[in-house]
């Protein structure tokens, strides 16, 4: 499969937002290196002299802003003892708040989503440095064979007289928000290559959250739905539903077409089972402004990348940060990326009016 990567929620991207913003201050103190999982890099005081004097990141508040800003903060307790500047958080009304603010030099990074990204790219400047991984596993720790990438799956229910994406013609689906990533976007794009218009061949509705989409298809309200494959397993943990899933129960995992079509076959019916795995889809990228001076870039990207190497911000966050350029031989992190801007062409999508 083409690598691309969460998580994984619906994306509200409208430039034509006024951006209202909440802030988390804390002091930091001054520094001459930093340390990263390729080593210390010092920097010279004329280096650091250009540096900003306080580090702003924003990020989506979604329905918490308060929330948000407290689960970050092992992140900028790490950024400040890592960089030896004072580090802010924000948190935007809106995924394109977030970008207008990095547009107007009022942030100096975003950790907000994949397509949200992809539009800061072109609005506000943006330049991807790493990449987010998350794990679910009930002792966190870091786990070099997550990938950075997660998935949207078709699923339905064995023995309801699906059993191939030809089947969901004329059927009721289920995606989840217009805005979607893995819950429109994705299974859309996936399913126009697999020869079905959802428009036209399909009866589709929008159930308005992952969860609320697989609970549609459990209790035979639609004939099948698209969702993240980390929401299946987890209503599945939850008794929520029945599901045939691999052994292993692994997320987020590189299966051939064999395994799983082998899974679909060997599911009783009742249960729900993935019909169509999409594309992996890129994780969010952490993103700063191109402008920012290049040591004081550099010294970001080690901070993060030394999380792989941090037992305790693991434990705190059940994530890490990655950077795998050269593992997929690229010349930028950004090309991870470009499989989203072909959906955006293929939907005819323009990004600043998703909402």
């Amino acid at each position: 499969m083409t690598w691309w990567v969460r998580p994984a929620s619906a994306l509200a991207i409208g430039l034509a937002v006024s951006v209202t913003l909440s802030a988390c201050l804390a002091p930091g103190g001054p520094s001459t290196a930093t340390t990263g999982s390729a080593g210390p890099s010092v920097q010279t005081t004329d280096e650091r002299a250009s540096w900003p004097k306080t580090f702003r990141v924003g990020l989506f508040g979604s329905d918490d802003a308060e929330q948000v800003l407290e689960n970050a903060k092992p992140l900028k307790a790490l950024l400040e003892r890592q960089l030896g500047v004072p580090v802010e958080f924000f948190t935007g009304t809106s995924y394109s708040a977030v970008i207008e603010a990095m547009r107007a030099n009022k942030v100096d990074a975003m950790f907000v989503g994949p397509f949200a990204y992809i539009l800061a790219v072109q609005e506000a400047n943006a330049e991807a440095l790493v990449v987010g991984v998350a794990t679910s596993a009930r002792e966190p720790v870091f786990d070099p064979s997550i990938r950075p990438t997660y998935f949207s799956v078709i699923s339905v229910i064995k023995g309801s007289g699906i059993s191939r994406v030809a089947d969901l013609k004329g059927k009721q689906f289920a995606f989840v928000d217009p805005a979607s990533t893995s819950g429109h976007l994705v299974p859309k794009t996936a399913l126009l290559k697999a020869g079905l218009d959802p428009e036209k061949d399909m009866k589709p509705i929008f159930a308005g959250s992952h969860p609320t989409a697989v609970a549609a298809l459990w209790n035979r309200k639609v004939d099948a739905a698209a969702s993240t494959e980390r929401t299946l397993v987890n209503a599945a943990d939850n008794g929520q539903i029945e599901l045939c899933f691999f052994p292993d129960r692994r997320v987020n995992v590189d299966r051939t077409a064999a395994e799983i079509q082998q899974l679909f076959d060997s599911c009783p019916a009742g249960k729900i089972v993935p019909l169509l795995y999409s594309d992996p889809i890129p994780n969010t990228p952490f993103a700063v402004r191109r402008d920012l001076p290049e040591s004081f870039k550099k010294a970001v990207r080690e901070a993060l990348l030394s999380t792989q190497n941090d037992a305790e911000y693991i434990r705190q966050r059940k994530q890490w940060f990655l950077d795998p350029t050269q593992e997929l031989k690229l010349s930028r992190l950004d090309e991870a990326y470009n499989p989203l801007r072909d959906v955006a062409r293929l939907l005819k999508l323009d990004l600043r009016s998703l909402e």
